[in-house]
């Protein structure tokens, strides 16, 4: 079978290994949020198992839950979106796996951007199914075109993107969303950075269609990670045919995370995340000043997410060997291009600024340094 490896986790797993020697790592590698889970949500949490809640819940997810992610629809984006279409799941990759399996049958062709998140392309190779990569590049903000679409049956739309930071414009999306329906072309909307934006909201597929599946949880903006919750939105007619996967494969989302999950549509809690972004984009800013200063070019400025997507060509043009190099001799943790695509990928390097400004101006401070070197 062929299946890749997810490049960062080998760094990661590598980075470990010198931090158990005692040397310090500074971490730019992971796409995980260094910020803890809201006392607000542990607590709830914490409350369910004293309430002894650990029995499977409903395949789909508990009535409260869905009915709370509903109501941030409205909230958030102004839609009506039925609780019957939302489908918890043990994390965002289940429902991605579902939704690519759905739509891909019968030898049908996923269209995924290149770069990106390369757990995409394994999921279709996994499910058997087959994939044609869709460049996309500085010219272009990192943003798939509508005449992208020839030979694509199925289109997986990402925004904010990992690794570029990418968010469509409303406009943007709705004129690639208007040539995907023309050609009949089926939407996967990817939409697990959202709420993580700095400069307008990220615009949801849910806007122009019901047709599309939305995937969405609450590791990243809701930083929670490890407890493993996701959720789909899927069309109406869809429904039976997902909790039936749902219930074949899942069995049930994790009890205790779902509980937990319901504090995180408190207004309070809501305010505590927000201040989060705020953070993340003062260090964004820090860090493509810093990046460009040294000749790593950062041509496209992130509009959301927590990465920087830089050019290295200045100083190589084999990103893999730059970020081996960069973790062994300088001790920064840093994703090479090339795990994010073949598209011009060994040019680039993917910084996570999901790390304390201290941090960061540390790693900046070392890769300065050892740049020097080169």
């Amino acid at each position: 079978m062929e299946i890749t490896s997810f490049i960062v986790m080998d760094i990661l797993e590598r980075a470990k290994e010198l931090e158990a020697r005692g040397i310090d790592v500074v971490h730019m590698e992971v796409g995980e949020p260094d910020f803890p889970t809201p006392p607000e949500v542990i607590e709830a949490g914490i409350e369910s198992l004293r309430h002894r809640l650990t029995a499977y819940t409903q395949s789909v997810g508990i009535p409260r839950l869905r009915e709370a992610i509903s109501c941030y629809y409205r909230d958030a984006y102004g839609l009506d979106v039925d609780p019957d279409r939302i489908i918890l799941t043990p994390g965002s990759s289940p429902a991605l796996l579902a939704a690519i399996r759905i739509f891909t049958e019968g030898g049908k062709v996923c269209g995924l951007p290149d770069p990106g998140y390369p757990c995409y392309k394994n999921m279709v190779r996994f499910l058997g199914g087959r994939f044609r990569s869709l460049p996309v590049d500085e010219d272009t903000g990192f943003k798939v075109l509508r005449h992208q679409l020839d030979g694509v049956d199925v289109l997986v739309i990402n925004s904010p993107a990992n690794p570029t930071g990418a968010v469509y414009s409303r406009e943007e999306l709705g004129d690639l969303l208007e040539e995907a329906q023309s050609r009949g072309v089926a939407v996967i909307s990817d939409e697990i950075y959202h709420g993580i934006t700095y400069s307008e909201p990220a615009t949801s597929v849910l806007e122009f269609t019901q047709d599309a599946i939305v995937i969405n949880g609450f590791s990243k903006f809701f930083l929670m990670t490890g407890w493993r919750l996701g959720w789909m939105v899927v069309p109406r007619r869809m429904v039976r045919l997902v909790q039936s996967i749902a219930q074949n494969l899942f069995i049930c989302p994790p009890a205790a995370a779902q509980y937990a999950a319901l504090a995180c549509f408190r207004e309070d809690v809501l305010a505590q995340l927000r201040e989060k972004v705020e953070i993340y984009c003062k260090r964004r800013d820090f860090i493509v000043g810093a990046l460009n200063d040294m000749g790593l070019e950062v041509r496209v400025t992130p509009q959301g997410a927590f990465y920087v997507y830089a050019r290295v060509s200045r100083y190589t043009r084999d990103s893999f060997l730059f970020a081996k190099r960069a973790l062994e001799e300088a001790h920064i943790g840093i994703t090479p291009g090339v795990d994010f695509g073949e598209n011009q990928t060994h040019l680039y390097v993917r910084f996570s600024y999901a790390n304390t400004l201290d941090r960061l101006r540390e790693g900046m401070d070392r890769l300065r340094d050892w740049l020097a070197t080169l």
